[in-house]
């Protein structure tokens, strides 16, 4: 299969739960109010580090050492259910410890509940990542998108129902059900049971990117914390996550490429093959979908948020415009550190990355006392571009530099549509969808005449569609 087509289905299942998570995010915020939903942001920023925590870094291992040893794909799996299992409680039992005291820094009493609730996350997260590594090292994909849609439907489903009937506790308990639904589902089909072998190499292997995820997604969250801990004003926090949800939207998208960067630079790095070209075009569709969804975003900040939330959520207008602008410095950094992992140096980006979240504390230590939310988005926003700028020196040395002047037509296409629709009076936000439909279509003309999106293209992106399909609808 080729690396486009599998950028393609895993773009699309990153679509699938990115779609369930922004319904759960737009419909919890609409259905509670600011600031109940500033106390499910935070418990659900939580739940999200804990996530990537345990599971991508893992889930990569245990595939990679299963497909290279498919004759005792079973054992090495069953071992690691078992560590797992056991690596999960501790880490629960300290985190239910250590739940007062989290709450004391975030200066909310009232979320002590909330936050214990999600402790058995721990132990489903160490699990799934288990099972869904095997599940891709035998080359079961099809098993996998079945997990993964028991747990989208079942977490949309879930949220609501309970959240209706038990406000904000009702939302929080769906998220440890819809995991533990979702894992079952790994057992059944996976049929693994626990076994005896070698596992340490599994774990060297996942420490340094499961410790990059963890902090790249603490960094994002940051901002967050701070508005919750030094404001103490739970509808602010609810502003505040409402702005970063609908700002990371682009991102969360195309940083599903990083799945595919990583082994795709690490074998062709390992064979002493160039893969500049490789890495130039990736970044180059990357460029070309990432700045005008952030610029539009950034430009139609107060309608959007109204649209997809309430009116009452126009406060969060303004760090939602600074905070899509910093979502296009912190998504290049995210694939550039992929990138600089790929090449043999995972430590590196881990330790740029903890820096980064080091940086981003001081900084809304110092801004969100005095400028409030905007000082929280701003602090983001100065961090995203220096790890930008800072993972940037370490990819150049590997594979030189993605970015050429197709970077700047695509930038000033973007522009041209930015200004547009800044000057735009949204009297009916309901027009939003119409305006953005005629605006991407603009800036699509704009790139065909400057010759940057050709018949090439077309034909690449037809190539992502399966050839049944084709046949059969095209």
């Amino acid at each position: 299969m080729s690396h486009a087509r599998n950028s393609a289905y895993i773009v699309a299942a990153q679509l699938s739960l990115l779609f369930s998570g922004a319904v759960v995010n737009f419909g919890i915020g609409r259905l509670l109010g600011p600031s109940l939903y500033g106390q499910f942001g935070v418990v659900y920023a939580v739940a999200t580090i804990v996530n990537v925590l345990l599971t991508p870094g893992m889930a990569q291992a245990v595939s990679r050492f299963v497909a290279s040893d498919r004759g005792s794909s079973s054992s090495i799996a069953g071992s690691l259910l078992r560590s797992q299992l056991l690596v999960g409680l501790a880490l629960g039992v300290v985190y239910f410890i250590l739940v007062s005291f989290i709450s004391v820094l975030l200066n909310g009493a009232s979320l002590s509940l909330l936050l214990r609730i999600i402790a058995p996350l721990f132990v489903t997260y160490s699990l799934a990542a288990v099972y869904g590594g095997y599940l891709a090292g035998v080359g079961r994909f099809g098993a996998q998108a079945v997990q993964l849609l028991i747990y989208s439907c079942s977490r949309l489903f879930l949220t609501f129902v309970l959240a209706y009937f038990f406000s904000v506790a009702g939302a929080v308990v769906a998220l440890p059900l819809s995991a533990f639904a979702a894992l079952s589902y790994f057992a059944f089909a996976s049929r693994l049971k626990f076994s005896s072998f070698k596992v340490l190499p599994v774990y060297r292997f996942a420490f340094p990117m499961a410790l990059f995820a963890g902090m790249v997604t603490l960094l994002m969250s940051v901002d967050l914390f701070s508005v919750k801990a030094l404001l103490n004003d739970s509808s602010l926090a609810g502003y505040y996550t409402a702005a970063s949800a609908v700002a990371r939207i682009p991102y969360f998208i195309l940083t599903a490429l990083g799945i595919v960067l990583l082994p795709v630079v690490a074998g062709k790095l390992a064979s002493r093959e160039d893969a500049s070209v490789f890495v130039r075009s990736a970044f180059r569709y990357v460029v070309i979908l990432l700045l005008p969804s952030s610029f539009l975003i950034a430009a139609t900040s107060k309608p959007l948020v109204m649209l997809l939330y309430r009116s009452e959520y126009a406060a969060a207008s303004l760090p939602l415009s600074v905070l899509s602008l910093s979502t296009i410095a912190l998504t290049l950094a995210y694939l550039f550190a992929v990138v600089v992992s790929a090449s043999g140096a995972p430590f590196v980006s881990a330790a740029v990355a903890s820096v980064m979240v080091v940086l981003s504390a001081v900084l809304n230590l110092f801004l969100v006392p005095r400028y409030f939310l905007l000082g929280a988005s701003f602090a983001t926003a100065v961090v995203s571009f220096v790890f930008l700028a800072v993972i940037f020196v370490f990819a150049f040395r590997r594979v030189g530099n993605p970015f050429g002047f197709s970077s700047v037509k695509v930038l000033f296409a973007s522009l041209i549509v930015f200004f547009i629709a800044v000057r735009i009076d949204f009297g009916d936000k309901f027009l939003l969808p119409l305006v953005y439909l005629a605006l991407v279509l603009l800036y699509f003309l704009l790139l065909f005449l400057m010759r940057e999106f050709r018949q090439d293209d077309f034909r690449h992106l037809f190539s992502l569609v399966p050839s049944r399909l084709r046949r059969e609808f095209l």
